[in-house]
């Protein structure tokens, strides 16, 4: 019995060693990626997207999470939204401020992701009515390992905003937060149509 209790204590160590190591790799990459969209030496592979349906899908992707608060997600975008830029690091922008917006939004809130044209650029903005961040706190929101106190309670490392920032300026865009305690928050990001050296 006491032998039959020791292997199962062993496997369960086992089990969260392992996915510890899982953690850190993860962790490991996203700073890896993190430091070459900074420095530039990001491979982008640049096509002909349509942003309106990148956003849609993704917002799709995310419609689970948000039943399972009863979050209500509105999206609003063109019919249709050229764009020249990485199709699979947008994905990756929209997922961590979905994620985000879902994660610090309280049961029974709201969600809105809005694609709005320009003709030199398009700006997308994920809204929520969420727990806020600080004034003092939104200029390290996008620093590595940052995590405001509001978030300190959900897991996390505190890259995926660097990493957001870092694959919108390998595009030659911007991103800009506007949030308040209690109120939710609004990041939006800036990008050009047309980038003929990304």
């Amino acid at each position: 019995m006491t032998r039959e209790k020791s292997l199962n204590e062993y496997q369960e160590m086992a089990e969260s060693i392992a996915e510890e190591c899982d953690r850190l790799w993860t962790m490991i990459n996203t700073m890896l990626d993190i430091s070459e969209a900074e420095a530039g030496v990001s491979p982008l592979s640049v096509d002909e997207i349509d942003l309106s349906v990148l956003v849609k899908e993704a917002c799709d992707l995310f419609q689970p999470l948000a039943k399972e608060k009863g979050l209500q997600v509105e999206v609003n975008t063109p019919p249709q939204c050229p764009l020249q830029a990485d199709k699979a690091k947008l994905q990756r922008v929209f997922a961590n401020l979905l994620d985000n917006a879902i994660k610090y939004t309280p049961d029974g809130g709201s969600i809105t992701v809005a694609v709005k044209e320009g003709p030199k650029e398009v700006a997308i903005s994920v809204s929520d009515t969420g727990i806020g961040i600080s004034s003092n706190e939104i200029p390290h929101i996008f620093d590595r390992f940052f995590r405001a106190d509001g978030s300190r309670s959900q897991p996390g490392a505190g890259l995926g905003l660097s990493l957001v920032r870092a694959i919108v300026r390998r595009h030659g865009g911007e991103i800009k937060v506007s949030s308040s305690p209690g109120a939710g928050s609004t990041f939006t990001v800036v990008l050009p149509r047309i980038k003929s050296q990304l």
